[in-house]
């Protein structure tokens, strides 16, 4: 019996090369389009995918695979054509005004733990900070370490005492993941990130918004 299987990265652990397997498949009305239910062999999590089939075929692809014993392959490049696929992989983004290299890298943390990667995203998020602290320094970073350049925001106001101890948080748990066997847990990861994406949205985001909103008022009032 012929498999159909997806040439897709799977929606929910991102895996670009996963084995994605079509189960089901239903026709929507008379058109040409099939509904084809998939189940992703890596995190066995599943979705829709609706495929247009040629317009010389009468079945949608599981049936044809099934009646000649066919292994097929739906990719961008085949015959068979995707529509749409449910649900979407979602764009992950990193806060608004977050620093380029430091956004990359929050993204990069972000679908490492979507990838349950998460001794990866915890060094990533250290990374994070290593970037953002010298950018909110500037000069005045020199070769601070980060655990000084840390304190050295806090002192100047930038970042709150709370914040302080979760930075240095996320920076003695990276420490460990790079020298040491501990192993984090989907929660830990998921805590560590979540606050990183809260330092970025206070350290930068926040600063951004109000500039933006001064000057606004500024050429409101220049217009008066």
């Amino acid at each position: 019996m012929g498999l159909v299987s997806f040439d897709i990265t799977c929606p929910h652990c991102l895996k670009e090369r996963a084995v994605i397997e079509a189960f089901a498949e239903k026709q929507i009305e008379k058109t040409p389009l099939f509904n084809v239910a998939f189940v992703c062999r890596s995190c066995h999590q599943g979705g829709v995918a609706i495929v247009e089939i040629p317009s010389d075929h009468y079945h949608g692809p599981m049936a044809e695979s099934q009646k000649k014993d066919l292994d097929i392959l739906i990719s961008g490049n085949s015959q068979y054509r995707f529509r749409k696929i449910y649900p979407a992989v979602k764009k992950i983004t990193a806060p608004e005004s977050t620093p380029p290299i430091a956004d990359r890298t929050f993204v990069e943390a972000k679908e490492d733990l979507q990838r349950r990667r998460y001794d990866t995203v915890v060094i990533l998020c250290r990374r994070v900070l290593d970037i953002s602290t010298k950018k909110l320094l500037g000069d005045e970073a020199g070769k601070e370490s980060l655990s000084q350049r840390i304190q050295m925001i806090y002192k100047k106001g930038l970042i709150t005492e709370q914040m302080k101890e979760w930075a240095d948080i996320v920076r003695i748990d990276a420490n460990k993941a790079v020298h040491t066997d501990e192993v984090f847990t989907p929660i830990e990861a998921s805590q560590i990130l979540s606050f990183t994406e809260m330092f970025l949205v206070y350290a930068f985001t926040l600063p951004a918004m109000v500039e933006a909103r001064c000057d606004q008022k500024r050429s409101d009032s220049a217009s008066i």
